[in-house]
């Protein structure tokens, strides 16, 4: 097993895989360990299998770890009502963005920029919206064109899109 320690944390995995280079850095005074191997501007990925990667840290990677520290929460809802609550309310959230699927159906993206209001806002509306992991493809389109772009294209051109049926709660 390996120990892996990043911004505090430390995370126990099987295996280790880099894709970058890296330095070392020796602590002779520490009683735990005699050196490290230190990476900088990277990405650490933990897989199901408890494997991780060390990859290149991108601009997407750096807007959305920084989005996570400052407690934003990236939404997608379909309802019009839900979103005019938003509006009307004065809920800080960044752009919509839309995107179609099959069957005339549409669902809307943006980012609670406030992290007091999530709860709240899972309180007044149950089912009426999901939150969105990193892993997921419509959390990713939304920094990057080219990839929503390619996800509408999946829909005009297939007429259907299975994300694992993710829309049950809406």
């Amino acid at each position: 097993m390996w120990v892996i320690k990043t911004h505090g944390e430390s995370f126990y995995v099987n295996h280790v895989t880099s894709e970058l280079a890296w330095s070392t850095k020796e602590t002779p005074n520490n009683s735990h360990t005699k050196g490290s191997i230190k990476f900088k501007e990277c990405l650490l990925e933990i897989d199901p299998e408890n494997n991780a990667t060390i990859k290149s840290l991108s601009i997407f990677d750096k807007v959305r770890l920084r989005n996570q520290r400052l407690g934003i929460t990236r939404i997608r809802f379909s309802s019009h009502a839900f979103e005019q609550h938003l509006i009307d309310n004065k809920i800080k959230y960044s752009p919509f963005k839309r995107i179609y699927g099959a069957c005339s159906t549409s669902f809307t993206i943006c980012d609670l920029l406030d992290k007091k209001q999530l709860p709240f806002l899972q309180i007044q509306f149950p089912n009426a919206f999901r939150v969105l992991m990193p892993n997921e493809s419509h959390y990713q389109a939304y920094d990057d064109k080219s990839l929503w772009e390619k996800l509408q294209r999946t829909f005009d051109d297939e007429g259907d899109y299975d994300d694992s049926d993710d829309d049950s709660e809406e």
